[in-house]
């Protein structure tokens, strides 16, 4: 086009130049007439450059104007002005098209990434920071989502200061860590009370500070996990003393009937037989037996709710892995298991008490051992890596494993899949992780593998 362009702009000076000429000549040899016509034609031919040169701005002031304007509306059509024309208008054509296209695919992204954000359960505000500090702003709310709505217990306000005059103990905190920060707040009534994890991320664009205000109630999730806890542990504990209670009351009824005629009347001691009195004393002994495991597994609750403060100290752990490895051994070999412990680094250590974590380990590996009973070619790896911020002591073994379907409530206290277990061992022993700011995690691939990992922080 722009050959084109150049081509039909020079042709056009050319005539100009060459009637230029002519109305020279014609003056010189005074032909007025002459002159005249010609000085007409060379008016024609400048008029007509100038229309076709403010054509051609035209077009493009039009085009620049839509594309500033975002009007993709716009057409030009190729055939009005010629050929000359054609191809910069079908390219003029199709750069619209595409900036057209680009905006609908930015405004469906837009509704896409907002539509998931107004459903997500964390509370998601964003301001301009200056509006924090404008108690007045008319400014509007970048972004409120329902979520923020529903934990704030306010209405979907348009503008910051509504917002802000509506919940003023949020913005107090929102100040405190505007330069982006995250902290812990309480609000609510007599009712309901919420504690917020409140996060504030600053981000700089286009010469703007803007902050995104992130929250999310964590009381009623944590008081969630706590109800489920107990739900639990309540039902553990209810079915360990149904088991007590309903022999020792079938039992005591059957002593209550031995004792007594058909009319309720106490029998007296000359009337007992010999059988009689020997089931007696088999019902209470029973009952005793019962009555004793019961105290066992309210004093096992008792240890299990108090756990020791550890006495931390510098523990060398190859020192003390090959203390253990020494001490279960000889039970290993009884069972004819293969207990190996692997290459210690010498001077790794870890910061605990060591009793609390041999009672840990100890009762991992007797639970190996137990799991590995019927087992082809058993083994018990001790096992330790050490990590850029953690220290890991495992315990693995190839024995029958833990089904998926229990392999959360292994640690739950006094659930058991052992005939005689009590169910504190593992509670316990994580217990005594957490009190060392550590954790006690499992993996397991019943009849492959399963691995108990001790958690130290470095």
């Amino acid at each position: 086009m722009i050959k084109r362009f150049t081509l039909q702009v020079a042709t056009r000076i050319l005539i100009i130049v060459c009637f230029c000429v002519l109305l020279s000549y014609f003056l010189i040899k005074n032909l007025w007439f002459s002159s005249a016509g010609v000085g007409l034609l060379i008016i024609v031919q400048v008029i007509f450059l100038i229309k076709y040169v403010n054509n051609t701005n035209y077009s493009l002031v039009k085009f620049l104007d839509a594309l500033k304007n975002e009007d993709y509306s716009v057409y030009f059509s190729p055939s009005k002005k010629g050929d000359s024309f054609a191809k910069v208008f079908e390219d003029f054509n199709l750069i619209i098209k595409i900036f057209k296209r680009n905006k609908i695919e930015k405004e469906a992204q837009h509704k896409y990434f907002k539509y998931i954000l107004e459903h997500v359960n964390l509370g998601i505000i964003s301001i301009k920071k200056d509006d924090l500090y404008n108690d007045e702003s008319n400014e509007e709310l970048l972004f409120l989502n329902k979520a923020a709505c529903t934990i704030l217990k306010s209405p979907k306000h348009k503008y910051w200061h509504r917002l802000a005059n509506h919940t003023p103990w949020l913005v107090n905190k929102i100040k405190e860590i505007a330069e982006g920060g995250k902290t812990l707040v309480d609000f609510g009534d007599e009712i309901e009370q919420k504690q917020l994890s409140l996060e504030v991320i600053p981000l700089q664009l286009l010469n703007s500070t803007y902050l995104i205000i992130t929250f999310q109630d964590i009381k009623s999730e944590i008081e969630q996990k706590e109800v489920e806890a107990w739900h639990n542990v309540i039902r553990i504990l209810a079915h360990e003393m149904l088991n007590s209670f309903t022999p020792v009351s079938s039992l005591a009824a059957t002593i209550k009937s031995i004792t007594e005629d058909d009319n309720g009347k106490l029998l007296a001691s000359h009337e007992f037989e010999q059988d009689d009195i020997h089931d007696i004393n088999i019902a209470a002994s029973t009952i005793k037996k019962r009555s004793d495991g019961l105290l066992v597994f309210v004093n096992d609750y008792r240890t299990i709710s108090n756990v020791p403060i550890p006495q931390k100290k510098l523990v060398n752990i190859k020192q003390f892995l090959s203390n253990i490895n020494l001490l279960m051994s000889p039970l290993a070999e009884a069972q004819s298991i293969n207990l190996k412990l692997a290459i210690i680094p010498a001077n790794a250590n870890i910061n605990a008490d060591g009793k609390l974590i041999e009672q840990v380990l100890i009762n991992l590996i007797n639970n190996s051992i137990h799991a590995l009973k019927g087992v082809e070619n058993p083994i018990i790896k001790i096992d330790c890596s050490i990590e850029e911020n953690k220290t890991i002591i495992s315990v693995s073994d190839n024995g029958k494993g833990i089904e998926e379907q229990i392999i959360n409530q292994i640690f739950i206290p006094f659930f058991t899949t052992k005939k005689n277990g009590s169910g504190i061992g593992l509670s316990l022993s994580k217990s005594i992780m957490k009190k060392h700011d550590g954790n006690l995690l499992v993996s397991s691939i019943p009849g492959v593998q399963t691995t108990f990992s001790l958690i130290f922080k470095n």
